[in-house]
């Protein structure tokens, strides 16, 4: 009888721990695909300072903010790419509407679109939503965060590059 309840005991104890990885892990889902992140990278434009989630690996990226029904305040995802190349989004499976800006190697805002509206529900029709250029990081924002903060195209952007420990593929 002893055995028997330190085996579960151990057993339970092993469940515990690997839900405590599992959700402390960033790159781990949970709640129809939502992405778990704990991390928040500081960046500003002109004096308005906001924080982003990276996805700079193939992963994070194809998720994006899928399945969010909304950002808080001052919050986004950038979006880092190996290289620069002509970029386009749509808003699959996206609850909210956003705004995007695509930035150039230098941090200047080459073009931007406000908003991306999120599809009807059941729609099968998604609208792409291009670079002008060719870039390597792309700024998700709730909608209106770039009109309420006066950002434009040709504003420069601090923190672009992400944090030094992302390895991009």
């Amino acid at each position: 009888m002893i055995r028997v309840e330190r085996r579960k005991l151990f057993l339970i104890a092993v469940a515990v721990g690997l839900c405590a990885f599992a959700v402390g892990s960033p790159g781990c889902t949970a709640n129809k695909g939502r992405p778990i992140s704990l991390n928040l990278h500081p960046m500003k434009i002109g004096t308005h300072e906001f924080a982003v989630e990276i996805a700079a690996d193939p992963d994070r990226r194809e998720v994006g903010l899928m399945y969010r029904p909304s950002l808080e305040k001052d919050r986004g995802m950038l979006f880092i790419f190996p290289e620069p190349k002509m970029q386009s989004f749509w808003m699959k499976n996206c609850e909210m509407d956003i705004d995007i800006a695509y930035i150039d190697d230098e941090g200047k805002i080459v073009n931007m679109h406000q908003p991306m509206k999120a599809p009807a529900k059941g729609s099968t029709t998604l609208t792409h939503y291009p670079s002008t250029k060719e870039v390597r990081y792309v700024l998700e924002m709730a909608a209106g965060w770039f009109k309420d903060h006066g950002v434009n195209a040709g504003d420069s952007v601090e923190g672009f590059k992400g944090p030094l420990n992302v390895r991009v593929r």
